[in-house]
């Protein structure tokens, strides 16, 4: 007897729309997302008035915020619609879990959790979710960035949509430089007036000798064109129609105009010498008329040099070792006493810089001009007063003056910056006034390090706010202070490090490394979750891109690169909602492109 099959039949629900539509949606919200800006007005709380010395806690923002709200939205859409697509639609879209997904996946989890950890914890809590003022990026947008990832990974499985990816890439490197472009003629982005409109915008927006455009300032463009620049010339294929690699050619120059006009060294150089390594390999690894790759590989390194060679006129100073000095040091202090170190002992200020020790004294508790003395390395120094100031005779103490203000019960040290230390007598001792206008009877010290204290205006600063992060390091080894709550744990009164890099002082935010900021943030266990993370894709990576076994891609390839180019400018710059979301959509990308590379081999094998 024939037994009838009772299976219940599966109804086919599922429509080829719906398996791309995700991706390529993703890839454009994720392109669009730097030009979207709206007016929002945010009332600050005490904590954070008092951390950025503000007159007023109300403050506008039309950058970041509405940035990162919309962030959260796509995060939140992407959620729903592939929780709406596992249950719903049949049959379902392979679900490609693997050794290494597996890995990834658990350490991004972990990230997340410690980070959660950590905001919860914080002192700060309240600042910690979407960020505070000029320092946004809290840890809704840490899961949004792992969303986005996860995203791109599931849904860009498809040829067709890894090529709408290309041309959505392609058309933003073209916007990006007709945009850079414009800004050097004086037409801003923001002050467009339909931009104006849209994001209800007041006033106009001023242009500098750097290309900006909607990225906050030019290190974050810089960081964004680098990583973009060997993606898109890696989507150049010289067998395909000629307006396809004229349009792709395009992209890839304005890109590199705009990373140029940036003006960033570092992305410059990490941006462009990757993307030479990526054409080297091109010429090794494909069959294509070799001549004609050196051609191509020839031209991008003479504009290299070319745009380098113009970058460097363009710096300050008469000769190469003076514009290098400019462009990793920053201000020049020739003019200046070159000042390292800063006490206070009740009557005494003392000042030292790398050869010379000079103390300002008050002989007894009376606030008199003539009861002031000046000792240069342990002998009294000779002055001229002119009116209220007082001039030195000693040639170590040339670029320094002092102003007596009796009224004020106060003197002006001038030592040849911009600002002039402030030092107030009060009962008999001094106090000075530091950043903000707060009153020290000390000066605190990122480190008591002569030798580190010298190179602190190196790299534009980065040395010094380095120092400054990796002191607080201690402190954050399970979790960290909280995500956006750097500010209020830097050493913002280490007044000579301020005026040796700016001439003035300044409030640090950020720790300029996005290494440094993980490990403050949600601390040094989540920062090795994320370098494994990172390691885990390009050791990958690496094996896919140049394993015997697997057929050479030059759209792999330049993934691989441009993700590598983003890690390093990272190594100088911070993580923020201007780039971010792009860098974990392409590595969701390239983790899945490495992923289908090897699945072909596997059914090669089968």
């Amino acid at each position: 007897m024939n037994k009838k099959n009772h299976t219940t039949p599966v109804k086919i629900t599922l429509s080829p729309w719906k398996l791309t539509l995700p991706g390529k949606i993703l890839a454009i919200c994720i392109c669009i997302l730097p030009f979207l800006t709206r007016s929002i007005c945010i009332t600050l709380s005490d904590a954070e008035t008092k951390a950025y010395f503000l007159s007023d806690s109300v403050q506008t923002d039309f950058e970041q915020l509405c940035r990162e709200i919309i962030l959260f939205f796509i995060a939140i859409i992407a959620v729903i619609w592939f929780c709406y697509e596992r249950w719903k639609l049949r049959p379902c879209r392979t679900f490609p879990v693997t050794k290494i997904t597996i890995v990834t996946f658990i350490l991004l989890g972990i990230y997340l959790i410690i980070g959660l950890l950590s905001s919860i914890l914080s002192e700060y809590t309240a600042q910690t979710w979407f960020g505070i003022y000029m320092l946004y990026e809290g840890y809704v947008a840490l899961v949004a960035y792992v969303i986005i990832f996860a995203s791109a990974w599931y849904w860009i499985d498809r040829e067709e949509v890894v090529q709408f990816v290309k041309k959505c890439l392609t058309i933003l490197g073209i916007v990006i430089g007709i945009l850079a472009i414009a800004e050097q003629f004086g037409m801003h982005y923001y002050n467009n007036i339909i931009v104006h409109w849209l994001g209800n915008l007041n006033g106009e927006v001023g242009t500098g000798e750097t290309s900006v455009l909607t990225f906050g300032n030019s290190d974050y463009l810089g960081m964004y064109c680098a990583m973009l620049l060997p993606i898109v010339v890696s989507q150049i294929n010289l067998r395909s129609h000629f307006k396809n690699i004229f349009f792709t050619a395009t992209s890839a120059v304005l890109l590199a105009y705009t990373l140029l006009s940036t003006k960033v060294m570092n992305a410059i150089i990490f941006g462009f010498s990757m993307t030479i390594l990526l054409l080297i390999i091109w010429i090794i690894r494909s069959n294509w008329v070799r001549t004609a790759k050196i051609l191509v590989t020839s031209t991008v390194v003479i504009a290299f040099f070319a745009g380098c060679t113009g970058f460097l006129v363009s710096r300050t100073g008469s000769t190469i070792q003076e514009k290098m000095e400019h462009l990793w040091v920053g201000i020049e202090q020739t003019d200046t006493f070159q000042l390292l170190s800063m006490d206070i002992e009740k009557d005494k200020i003392i000042f030292q810089n790398a050869d010379t020790e000079w103390i300002i004294a008050m002989e007894n508790e009376s606030f008199d001009e003539n009861n002031l003395r000046f000792y240069c390395d342990g002998n009294e120094v000779k002055y001229n007063i002119k009116g209220d100031t007082f001039y030195f005779y000693e040639s170590a103490l040339s670029n320094c003056y002092v102003q007596f203000l009796d009224e004020e019960q106060q003197i002006l040290v001038n030592m040849g910056y911009p600002t002039a230390i402030q030092a107030n007598w009060n009962n008999g001792s001094w106090n000075v006034v530091g950043t903000g206008g707060t009153l020290l009877t000390s000066i605190p010290k990122v480190s008591q390090s002569k030798s580190l204290q010298q190179c602190y205006t190196f790299l534009n600063g980065r040395v010094f706010v380095w120092a400054n992060t990796f002191s607080l390091l201690k402190n954050c080894i399970l979790l960290g202070n909280g995500p956006a709550t750097t500010i209020f744990y830097l050493n913002q009164n280490d007044l000579p490090a301020l005026l040796n890099i700016f001439g003035t002082y300044v409030l640090y935010n950020k720790p300029h490394c996005w290494y440094l900021q993980i490990a403050q943030d949600t601390g040094i266990i989540s920062l090795i979750c994320i370098l494994g993370v990172l390691t885990v894709f390009f050791v990958y990576g690496v094996h896919i891109c140049f394993g015997k076994k697997h057929k050479w891609s030059f759209f792999r390839t330049g993934l691989l690169i441009g993700i590598g180019t983003y890690c390093l400018t990272a190594l100088l710059n911070d993580s923020m909602i201007y780039h971010a979301p792009m860098f974990w959509f392409l590595l969701g990308l390239g983790l899945r492109q490495m992923m289908i590379a090897d699945q072909q081999i596997e059914k090669t094998k089968k």
